[in-house]
């Protein structure tokens, strides 16, 4: 199991952006920032993006974070406040 949160967002995305910007000081969160197009994904991005099973989902919509107990949360307001919450 994993033992941070993993927060996948697309460059030149105004709600990724909004989320990093709101990531409070000491939560411990792993950022992953994929190409705004899929077609310019790496292999190894593509292989990461199916491996954490967000390759679907971020076509659809970004950013997604990735709870340690498989979780998915896509709604900004819902990611910045469980993240609020992680600073405990």
């Amino acid at each position: 199991m994993r033992k941070k949160p993993i927060l996948f967002s697309l460059e030149n995305c105004k709600r990724c952006e909004y989320v990093k910007s709101r990531i409070p000081d000491g939560v411990d969160i792993e950022i992953k920032t994929y190409p705004h197009d899929i077609k310019d994904w790496s292999p190894e991005q593509l292989a990461e993006a199916c491996y954490y099973e967000v390759y679907t989902d971020l076509q659809r919509t970004a950013p997604i974070l990735l709870l340690p107990d498989g979780r998915k949360i896509t709604s900004v307001i819902e990611i910045k406040n469980l993240l609020k919450e992680l600073k405990g």
